[in-house]
């Protein structure tokens, strides 16, 4: 679970957003800022203090060469990052927040919205020129009431990985596409003697990664119930089409796993597919970022799981991101803070986002020539729009740790009973709803 933490700020981060109010006609401010009010230095200069929880190498060379282009071309604004432990991160800004010293900008999470929001902390941009840049919905988990509250620059997908050489070398000429070219992709890379889905099942959460990856497409991408329909009870496993597929896919797939998955951890499964021992892993995107680490001179893509034979169906399932940052309704240098956010929300610094290999930009019109592999991928999908909206794909935890004890007696029987496996999310759910 460590590794997913980690790797999940390094795709995702604490991702980020604008607001803005005041002469520029955003937010619902009654009093303009004037330019002798935000002055916080004697030569006329505006510092913005920016609290950030991230520390990933990557986002911080990212956010440096920003900041630095963006103080070049805008000499009277300086960015003061302020960097404070993701562990007591929240803690931090409420505790600033309660004792009226505002920071202009913070990093700010969907599971802020419901306190931050209504207490008045958070400036409010719906008429930033930002809003654009995003594909419908990808705003959902920051807006409240019709009005939005912070701007994402990345989030991660539940898809496949995979080994681009090792596709080559199994005579796999373009991605699958349809279940069948997935399956016969599976077959090529086996016949070479290679696994073809690298699967280190001795950590729960790759489990749950892994089904993730499929219930995203097979379920939550194919007009299945949601998650939270499951939860109460208003829909059952057994009884849902979307669900059977999903473990029948399970089932499919179980074959072209690695030997005694329950005894590889996920390291091992990065550093094959790495070395090209292995031709994919399904989980999410931060698996890029852990293969390259294993060996930067491989070079890895990205698709989406297809989980039927439509291939216009077959989508990349994408979740709302959770992370952005936001900016202090009461900062008295929200002009500056807005100016600042949207310079860095730019299609221009998301491109570099990407180039920097500080996780998957999800803003629109990123320059994909100077990108390679998985990055390039991942824009081009988010360009040409073949995303599906998805609900949340977590389940809470008492109901994920049922799901992963299931689903892992499901694998380690040899995914041989998929209607018992089915049954027995349903029992265990519905003692869990009692």
């Amino acid at each position: 679970m460590k590794n997913k933490l980690l790797t999940a700020i390094l795709i995702g981060a604490m991702v980020l957003g604008t607001t803005a109010c005041g002469g520029d006609g955003y937010g619902d401010s009654e009093e303009s800022i004037q330019s002798e009010d935000v002055s916080s230095e004697e030569d006329g200069t505006v510092t913005l203090e920016f609290i950030n929880g991230s520390a990933e190498e990557q986002y911080v060379a990212w956010l440096d060469e920003v900041i630095e282009n963006f103080e070049s071309e805008n000499p009277n604004i300086k960015i003061d990052i302020q960097k404070t432990s993701i562990d007591s991160f929240n803690q931090t800004v409420m505790t600033r927040f309660a004792a009226g010293d505002v920071p202009d900008l913070f990093s700010f999470s969907g599971n802020d919205m419901d306190d931050m929001v209504p207490s008045g902390y958070v400036q409010d941009l719906s008429e930033s020129k930002n809003l654009d840049n995003y594909a419908e919905g990808m705003l959902d988990t920051f807006t409240k009431d019709g009005k939005v509250y912070a701007l994402p620059i990345a989030n991660d997908f539940m898809c496949v990985t995979y080994n681009k050489k090792a596709f080559e070398e199994a005579g796999i000429k373009e991605t699958p596409k349809t279940w069948d070219a997935f399956l016969d992709a599976c077959e090529k890379l086996k016949s070479k003697d290679l696994i073809p889905i690298a699967s280190g099942f001795s950590e729960q959460w790759v489990v749950n990664g892994t089904s993730q990856t499929i219930y995203c497409a097979a379920v939550l991408g194919n007009d299945g119930p949601k998650l939270a329909d499951m939860v109460d009870r208003s829909s059952r496993f057994a009884d849902t089409e979307q669900w059977k597929n999903a473990f029948t896919i399970m089932q499919e797939i179980y074959p072209y796993m690695n030997t005694d998955p329950f005894g590889t951890d996920q390291n091992t499964c990065y550093s094959m597919l790495a070395n090209g021992e292995a031709g994919m892993i399904l989980n999410g995107t931060w698996t890029v970022t852990n293969a390259t680490a294993m060996n930067p001179d491989a070079e890895f893509g990205i698709f989406a799981l297809p989980v039927s034979d439509d291939a216009d169906a077959n989508l990349m399932p994408m979740c709302p991101p959770e992370s952005a940052v936001a900016v202090a309704a009461e900062s008295p240098h929200r002009e500056e803070a807005v100016q600042f956010l949207e310079y860095m929300m730019s299609p221009e610094s998301a491109s570099l986002y990407a180039e920097k290999g500080a996780g998957i930009p999800i803003v629109k019109g990123v320059d994909t020539s100077n990108l390679e592999g998985a990055f390039k991928d991942a824009a081009d999908i988010m360009n040409s729009g073949d995303v599906r909206l998805i609900s949340s794909k977590s389940f809470p935890s008492a109901n994920e740790d049922a799901f992963i004890k299931d689903v892992s007696a499901f694998f380690l029987d040899g995914c041989k009973d998929a209607e018992a496996a089915l049954q027995t999310l349903d029992t265990d759910f519905d003692n869990l709803a009692k």
